[in-house]
């Protein structure tokens, strides 16, 4: 199987920013929140959803609606309602070493230096320019300032997502005779930014995904065990 390597890059920053992971990262961390809020009220005790409702299939909504309430009030606490979802945050950890070339370095890592890296990754938290902002320094005769750092896409353990580098934290463990670093230890805070293509195209793939789970053995049972009348008595 041909190795693959992963990335953090923006290649319309000026200058691009193409950072190749020199030994992939054996641990990243993925967190996902979303906010919910108590409701304004508890809900009723009576069946008053099932009196509203017409039909079999609508009386039985409503009572599983009227059932679901008196579970609230049972316990005397609100039941939580979805507000907004908090942006995906990933963690990674990962080695640079000028002594040793990583497995698509060739005969070294250039040159036996690990300085390009870090100015790559550096170069993730500060402001600069990108294509855009040249375009209308050149057409529009504006001087764009640098307001923002670049964003940075993530391509690695099947992600590949748009994202901004919140934290970066380099330790450098090991330097040369002149000073010059030898080896480090890197790790950065990488924010999901929504405001991309790529939720739409992470949307679809996590889709195609979940259908591909409905394939495995034993998935009616599954289906059955987690009913709410079934899934209370087994």
């Amino acid at each position: 199987m041909e190795r693959k390597t992963g990335y953090l890059a923006n290649i319309l920053n000026v200058p691009p920013l193409i950072f190749r992971f020199q030994f992939n990262p054996e641990l990243l961390t993925e967190k996902k929140s979303y906010k919910y809020e108590a409701a304004n009220a508890f809900g009723n005790w009576g069946f008053d959803q099932t009196r509203a409702a017409s039909g079999f299939i609508g009386r039985a909504m409503g009572l599983y609606t009227d059932a679901k309430e008196i579970s609230s009030l049972l316990v005397a606490t609100k039941p939580l309602e979805p507000v907004e979802g908090e942006p995906r945050t990933f963690e990674l950890e990962f080695k640079l070493d000028a002594s040793m070339p990583g497995p698509l370095d060739g005969d070294n890592h250039y040159g036996g230096s690990i300085k390009p890296d870090l100015a790559l990754l550096r170069s993730f938290t500060v402001p600069s320019w990108d294509a855009l902002d040249i375009a209308k320094m050149a057409f529009k005769k504006e001087v764009a300032c640098f307001n923002r750092p670049p964003a940075c896409t993530l391509n690695y353990a099947g992600l590949s997502l748009e994202c901004v580098m919140t934290d970066l934290s380099i330790k450098l463990v090991a330097f040369k005779d002149d000073g010059d670093p030898l080896r480090a230890e890197a790790s950065c805070t990488l924010k999901e930014q929504t405001y991309s293509i790529d939720p739409l195209v992470g949307t679809v793939t996590r889709l195609v995904q979940v259908g591909r789970s409905y394939g495995r053995a034993g998935i009616g049972k599954d289906f059955a065990a987690n009913t709410p009348i079934v899934g209370a008595f087994i």
